[in-house]
């Protein structure tokens, strides 16, 4: 689209190769779309072809009434109005140029204000409303003059004058066609000057001047030879309404030459048929009348055989479009069912979060409560050991009971640090990690883990930092890793993948470890006898 950008001014056939280059536009982003209709309009234009269909602009427009200037919002407004006109859709047309209007004379953008009214006037044209399409060229004029566009505004006047022939107002019509031809003339624009030339030949022929009619044709001739044939048989025309039938029958003869009006060449005959008619050459004349209803038959077959390539290629831009709706639709559904589902995934997370973090806090209120009493026995203990000392006294048996008592909430202390061990983040980690790994892809303990994990047992219960560090039983490295993993519950596979062996192994360091302790035969879990050799 870049090397199409810079072909639009210079070379518009090239730019417009290029852009049509692209098969599917519509598969485009909206930002890169919305710039190909842009640049296709422009081509198109440049070239008189026709606009992008109608879906494709109203895209364009949507977007860059979204992120675009009011300039680039005017002329899709624009573009997307001579789409509506191609298909022959006036009320929608009318509505968009006028939307396009209002938002170019509000932002003062009078060139493309212009180009809106000139394209309104030929709506006006087409429907037949000679007041209203005159009117809409004399605002396109006072816009192409506020723009300082002369060459816009020499046309303009030029169309202005047409009207003015048709409602028989030669005079005006005259004056204002001088006025362009020497706008135009000034400009040294030959192709604004043949088009101009022509039409000042055609105010002379309303109004009878023959002679100045036909040298204003010869001078059109003279400043565009791409396409002669329009003004050949323009001059057979003005001959033939004057009943100077020879030079009439010789420009209609020299109009049989190749041109870009599609009607000319049908023209041509039924001008051919006319002028014989008139010379009472009745075969010749319905010779020629023949020959004109059959390329009349050629020109209609050819324009349906259009048509229904443009309805194939609008059946498939539907259908591209069509299916991209789908695939949007579906991408959204999928995204709010995915969104949905992640939402649902947070709400249960931090659902079981709460109930986690709520079930420790309570453990922790508890603990704190147990600390506490704890702390009271051991100081009523040490009050009533003084007393005994200084009266010298033996222990009473209330001393007894008291000891007895804080043995028991020593235990329920360690109980509940136990447990509250089971909710911590480190144990619910490496349980996920037991649940997400598998003999053939071990998920063994670093030494950063063993750390954490040693670490967050002693701190619940640092008697077993005690009776390790003196292995009073002589257990191996490997065996108190036994240990401190006892206090996980694990089953024999979650342990080989956080010790990265097979089940067997860890089997027969279970069996080596419980001998050492002297647990063969009991129901005694490892991690229980540590905490009551603690006690």
């Amino acid at each position: 689209m870049n090397r199409a950008e810079g072909f639009i001014e210079a070379d518009p056939d090239s730019a417009y190769t290029l852009l049509n280059s692209i098969e599917v536009p519509d598969n485009l982003n909206d930002r890169q779309f919305a710039r190909w209709c842009m640049l296709y309009g422009q081509a198109a234009d440049k070239l008189f072809k026709d606009m992008p269909y109608v879906i494709q602009l109203n895209r364009a427009l949507h977007w860059y009434k979204k992120h675009g200037t009011p300039e680039q919002q005017a002329w899709m407004g624009l573009y997307l109005g001579r789409s509506y006109m191609e298909d022959k859709l006036f009320i929608p047309a009318t509505e968009v140029y006028s939307e396009a209007l209002d938002l170019a004379k509000e932002k003062h953008l009078y060139n493309v204000a212009g180009y809106i009214c000139s394209y309104m006037a030929d709506l006006y044209e087409y429907t037949g409303q000679v007041s209203e399409e005159r009117r809409k060229f004399e605002e396109a004029a006072e816009f192409f003059k506020k723009a300082r566009n002369e060459r816009s505004f020499a046309f303009a006047l030029r169309d202005i004058s047409k009207t003015c022939v048709f409602d028989d107002s030669t005079s005006l019509a005259l004056a204002l066609m001088l006025k362009a031809d020497s706008i135009v003339t000034t400009l040294n624009d030959l192709v604004g000057m043949a088009s101009i030339a022509n039409g000042l030949g055609n105010v002379y022929a309303s109004i009878g001047e023959i002679e100045k009619a036909k040298s204003c044709y010869q001078r059109s001739f003279s400043y565009d030879t791409t396409d002669l044939a329009p003004h050949y048989l323009a001059l057979s025309s003005l001959y033939y309404s004057n009943d100077i039938l020879d030079s009439a029958r010789y420009y209609q003869e020299k109009a049989d030459c190749p041109t870009d009006n599609l009607y000319t060449p049908s023209d041509r005959l039924y001008m051919g048929y006319l002028i014989e008619k008139e010379a009472n050459d009745i075969p010749k004349a319905f010779q020629y009348l023949e020959q004109f209803y059959e390329a009349k038959d050629s020109l209609y077959d050819e324009q349906k055989q259009v048509d229904i390539v443009d309805a194939e290629k609008r059946h498939n831009l539907f259908t591209v479009v069509k299916k991209n709706r789908k695939l949007q639709t579906d991408m959204y559904i999928v995204s709010s069912v995915a969104i949905f589902i992640c939402l649902v995934l947070c709400v249960l997370y931090q659902a079981r979060d709460r109930r986690r973090l709520n079930k420790i806090n309570k453990q922790q209120l508890v603990l704190d409560e147990k600390e506490y009493q704890l702390t009271e026995l051991r100081n009523e203990i040490r009050e009533k050991e003084a007393v005994q000392k200084e009266k010298g006294e033996t222990e009473h048996e209330d001393v007894e009971l008291i000891r007895n008592k804080i043995s028991q909430v020593q235990k329920e202390v360690i109980a509940l640090k136990c447990d509250k061990l089971q909710y911590s983040s480190l144990f619910k980690q490496i349980k996920d990690r037991c649940q997400k790994g598998h003999l053939k892809d071990m998920q063994a303990l670093s030494k950063k883990d063993w750390d954490s994990l040693i670490a967050l047992i002693d701190s619940a219960c640092p008697n077993v930092l005690t009776f390790i560090c003196n292995n009073p039983l002589g257990l191996t490295k490997a065996e108190i890793e036994i240990c401190y993993l006892s206090f996980l519950g694990l089953g024999l596979n979650e342990e080989a993948i956080l010790l990265g062996i097979n089940t067997d192994s860890v089997n027969k360091r279970r069996l080596r470890t419980r001998q050492k302790l002297n647990l063969v035969n009991t129901k005694t879990g490892i991690n229980e006898f540590l905490i009551s050799q603690t006690l």
